[in-house]
């Protein structure tokens, strides 16, 4: 339960508002909270003055009093509003950014894992419903509890005065342990919400997994497999969601129950006119409102604290580095081993590669080449083992320098759609003329025409011109001359030539091997020197 609450806190830290802004979103919220409980107090308060003295004049000044709240609560409210969203908006941003720099930093692994799940699906969604801790939590939680200890001093200063104040520290005593009483089952309905969570999260992946194997079930004959294990899940979910009903249920209950108590604590009360009486009776009554706000508020918390717990997840699994690219640039690889899942596709693999050396990477399809180069590009870590730069680890290295110097094009490129000069430069500085480069792959395009629908082959000479952008030291390939024709890969081949640096190419293409310096097989785990 600690960690839970230490969770909200750091959370709150992480975007706190500043103090002249979160002084203005209690104080309207305050001020609109009371208002409307003053507006309910007061007009059951003046049709008993009127009942007790008929006349306008008797009760002029209270209805004009009345009045006034009822004008003002609209803007009020309205104020408290804005305050608030101000609050939330101001988290939200400084949480998405928090956001982009840590999914940046997931390496591939990472990301397969968390696509297939609920939490890189929902990463987005729990920023946005972290802005509650302040809309649903914070203020209005702190805001209820200035209205609460307010109607006790109303209570305590009704006439005749100084006999009331025994009943208004009976009411205290009460709110106190309400909200006390609250905040604990809010702390177990937090462990609830996880169970529900966690059910709601196994049924999915059950719904995703069987989906692309019932036909074949079918088939066979064999639905019920499917169907029993859906079932199993479902009723899991079921369970778990039954539970954090009850204890929902519960939570009401007690909300009921302060309340009851809060009214009955006027048994013993001092003799007075019925005006107070009432006043005293609506105050007590208010309790039951306010505690009920404040178990609304308490439950935000523990939506949120959910997301909490999942963005806290990724952020976990992001590396934090912050050294430099280091000046000499030797790729080394010291006894590395690779699994994927059970198997072992690179094992105790030691190798250097000076600096502007071409080479080739070749293999069997599925023998592990382009896991190879994943690790190469830190996008894996190795299972055992290091892969340095100049001595320096690459889990080391700060990310924006590291993508600067390596650059690492997948076999099926991604983001090849929209105008050709954002797509070549995806926005960043260069001194290259990337334009150039694209005509000289055979594809002259003007800075302002679109790429739309584009064949695999020019896609690829599209990300490997982008892939010149940063001007690298090390580019890693894979099957980068898969879709394209002799002349074709003759013109990757030159460009590439023209850069003068390291060039690591996972490839099954004679061309590409004839052109690199040193070619190696990759065969059951093992490195092989082929031609030098």
């Amino acid at each position: 339960m600690s960690d839970d609450l230490a969770r909200l806190r750091r959370w709150l830290r992480r975007a706190q508002p500043p103090r002249p802004q979160l002084l203005r979103a209690l104080v309207a919220g305050f001020v609109a909270t009371a208002t409307n409980v003053a507006l309910v107090v007061g007009a059951v308060a003046l049709l008993v003055e009127s009942a007790r003295r008929p006349g306008l004049r008797a009760v002029a000044i209270v209805l004009v009093v009345i009045e006034l709240f009822a004008f003002l609560r609209s803007p009020l409210r309205f104020s408290e509003r804005v305050a608030t969203h101000r609050l939330g908006y101001s988290a939200v941003t400084r949480w998405r950014r928090w956001l982009v720099l840590v999914v940046g930093r997931l390496n591939f692994s990472q990301w397969r894992t968390y696509a297939s799940g609920d939490l890189l699906q929902r990463a987005l969604d729990d920023t946005d419903q972290l802005q509650d801790l302040w809309l649903r939590f914070v203020v209005p939680f702190v805001d209820l509890v200035g209205v609460l200890v307010l109607g006790d001093v109303v209570v305590a200063v009704l006439p005749p005065h100084g006999r009331w104040w025994a009943y208004a520290i009976n009411l205290l005593v009460v709110q106190v342990i309400g909200v006390l009483a609250l905040s604990k089952l809010a702390q177990v309905e937090v462990a609830r919400d996880r169970e529900v969570r966690r059910a709601r999260g196994l049924y999915r992946a059950q719904v995703v997994e069987l989906s692309a194997v019932t036909p074949e079930l079918r088939l066979l004959h064999r639905d019920d497999f499917a169907v029993a294990r859906l079932t199993g899940a479902a009723n899991l979910l079921e369970r778990a969601e039954t539970r954090l009903r009850r204890h929902r249920r519960a939570s009401s209950v007690l909300v009921l129950v302060v309340g009851l108590v809060a009214v009955a604590g006027m048994a013993e009360h001092p003799r007075t006119s019925s005006l107070w009486l009432v006043v005293a009776a609506l105050i007590g009554v208010a309790s039951y409102d306010a505690l009920s706000a404040t178990r609304s508020s308490l439950i935000a918390a523990v939506e949120v604290s959910g997301g909490g717990e999942r963005l806290e997840a990724l952020e976990a699994a992001a590396p934090d580095a912050a050294l430099a690219w280091p000046r000499e640039g030797t790729l080394e690889l010291k006894n590395v081993t690779i699994h994927e899942g059970a198997r072992e596709l690179v094992r105790d693999v030691s190798l250097s590669i000076e600096p502007g050396l071409h080479v080739a990477l070749v293999g069997e399809s599925g023998v592990g080449k382009s896991t190879l180069l994943r690790a190469l590009a830190a996008l894996d870590k190795p299972s055992a083992g290091t892969v340095t730069v100049g001595g320096t680890g690459l889990f080391e290295m700060r990310d924006e320098d590291l993508r600067r110097h390596l650059t690492y094009v997948v076999s099926e490129p991604g983001f090849t759609r929209g105008f050709v000069w954002d797509v070549l430069t995806l926005g960043r500085a260069t001194s290259r003329e990337p334009l150039h480069d694209l005509a000289s792959l055979g594809m002259a395009r003007e800075r302002s025409s679109r790429f739309d629908d584009l064949s695999r082959g020019e896609r690829t000479r599209v990300a490997l011109v982008r892939s010149l952008v940063s001007e690298p030291d090390i580019y890693l390939l894979d099957e980068p001359t898969a879709g394209l024709g002799a002349e074709e890969t003759a013109r990757v081949l030159e460009l590439f030539s023209s850069t003068g640096s390291t060039v690591i190419v996972a490839t099954h293409d004679p061309l590409v091997m004839e052109w690199s310096d040193v070619t190696y097989e990759l065969r059951e785990g093992g490195l092989t020197l082929l031609t030098r």
